[in-house]
């Protein structure tokens, strides 16, 4: 068995002479350049997917090596994957030929071998060099050109991946963040295999809303640590694809969530004793949250708009009004500004480093100060969070619109320490408890589409249309208030989920 350790980018071929020329400023040990002729299978019922196994066989000139890749993980760009290889003679997979211990207990071999067959392939030309780093570290860095191909679907490759073959791990993000300084890099936690899987199932990535991070109660500090950043990074990396691939919208404001979300796993670590001195990914994720801080605004004026803008159909002057709010949103960045972001260096490297980051800290026991069970922790953030909130809050007999804006951050914050640690308890009642603080979240957004329609009012010169606009927005207010306010009452009177009742 070996471990593949490599970090894999996804690459503009436009810029090849550039990478090229980034090579050759290192030491090159060898140099080939091969077509590998790569196919994948599978059974029927997706059997190898469901032991967690990908099979592929690959020939190189004359050389057939059939491959059985397990699982493994992906943090960022780095790929970390067992994998097993065999000398085989033609491209069809011979199973009984790799160690009998990497199949799981009861497996019927003979059986899989029968029903085995061609489900994609993968042909791609390799330029591959090994470079010899300043310490003797080896890395074999792979540029890949090609296609990958299902039935009649085809799908482009043009990837550059770096191996660690022998030496300091630590030389690999040396050398990719050299590389994450060429043009429209940027890193790839998709693999070929996966990319295949979604052609064939004629799959799109689709947007989906942030989840509960997968902690337990037995996790240290520094293990949930490591799974939050993970999990963030993870769900930015997802929607960061989704939004390239489809153009959704949706994509971008769940990418919007994860930054929120990092940002908040900073602040809740930091009261567990964690130290994030040092950290050259913090300035990046500020530079980050910074980039994309327009998408709330954006998103206020899709909602006004969506459904031929039937929030605002009875305000008068409707087809002018439609107009503003269009070229209001047209002066936010567009689609091309968006690619550059997600293209830029700095974001690269903000996903490489958080990497090399949450790498390092499996191995570093001197990241928390303070022993303490997670449930401990979190049993102490959250009541001081919520106690904190629901005390701010009742002390306003009635909620007016300055008191919700001053508390929206602090409820975003709490809503998102729920995502961070409510896993820790029962997942049906970290929901109960968080619909009616999401209810209000939610209604402080629509003061915010309200107030977007009464700047507008402002500037409306003819009299009898702004007075009505301004009617219109007060009765909004009114009414939103209202149902704030129920929400409000259910929020505060919610038993704190995370807290045994005493018998």
């Amino acid at each position: 068995m070996e471990t593949e350790i490599e970090i894999k980018f996804f690459f503009n071929p436009h810029f090849a002479d550039q990478l090229l020329a980034k090579i050759s400023q290192y030491i090159t040990i060898s140099h080939k350049d091969q077509m590998m002729y790569n196919v994948y299978f599978e059974t029927p019922s997706n059997s190898l997917r469901k032991m967690d196994m990908g099979l592929r066989v690959r020939r190189i000139d004359d050389k057939c090596t059939q491959t059985i890749k397990t699982s493994g993980r992906v943090i960022g760009g780095l790929h970390q994957r067992p994998e097993y290889n065999e000398n085989i003679e033609g491209l069809h997979p011979e199973l009984a030929r790799f160690n009998s211990k990497i199949w799981p207990e009861g497996c019927d071999l003979e059986a899989l071998q029968a029903s085995i067959s061609p489900l994609f392939n993968t042909d791609f030309r390799r330029l591959h060099w090994l470079l010899e780093m300043q310490d003797g570290t080896l890395i074999e860095l792979a540029y890949d050109c090609g296609k990958i191909t299902a039935q009649e679907n085809e799908s482009a490759i043009c990837e550059v991946e770096l191996e660690l073959v022998k030496g300091d791990e630590n030389q690999l993000f040396v050398l990719a963040e050299d590389i994450a300084s060429l043009p429209q890099v940027r890193l790839g936690n998709v693999s070929k295999a996966q990319r295949g899987y979604m052609l064939v199932n004629n799959a799109q990535f689709q947007s989906r809303p942030l989840d509960f991070s997968e902690l337990n109660p037995k996790m240290s500090i520094r293990e949930a640590l490591s799974v939050n950043f993970q999990h963030g990074l993870k769900h930015l990396q997802y929607h960061e694809h989704c939004y390239l691939a489809t153009g959704d919208f949706n994509a971008l404001v769940e990418l919007n969530k994860s930054i929120m979300f990092l940002h908040q796993n900073i602040h809740l670590f930091k009261e567990a004793g964690v130290s994030f001195i040092g950290c050259p990914w913090i300035e990046d994720l500020q530079w980050l949250a910074r980039s994309f801080s327009w998408v709330e605004e954006r998103l206020v004026f899709q909602k006004l708009l969506e459904n031929k803008a039937y929030y605002i159909r009875k305000l008068p002057k409707l087809k002018q009004l439609k107009k503003k709010l269009r070229l209001a949103e047209q002066s936010l960045p567009n689609e091309e500004d968006i690619f550059n972001m997600l293209h830029n260096s700095r974001y690269c490297n903000f996903v490489l480093r958080l990497t090399e980051w949450l790498i390092q800290l499996e191995k570093r026991n001197d990241i928390v100060e303070k022993d303490i069970s997670m449930l401990t922790f979190s049993d102490s953030v959250l009541t001081e969070s919520w106690s904190s909130l629901k005390t701010t809050l009742s002390s306003q007999s009635k909620l007016t619109i300055e008191d919700l804006l001053k508390q929206e951050g602090v409820l975003a914050a709490n809503l998102m320490t729920g995502f961070s640690l409510g896993n820790l308890f029962s997942t049906e009642k970290s929901v109960e408890y968080c619909y009616p603080w999401l209810d209000i979240y939610q209604g402080i957004q629509e003061l915010s589409m309200l107030e977007t329609i009464y700047e507008l009012a402002i500037s409306e010169e003819d009299n009898e249309t702004q007075v009505e606009y301004f009617k219109w927005v007060q009765r909004k207010q009114y009414s939103l208030l209202t149902a704030i306010e129920q929400s409000k009452q259910r929020a505060i009177s919610n038993d704190m989920y995370w807290i045994e009742p005493e018998n």
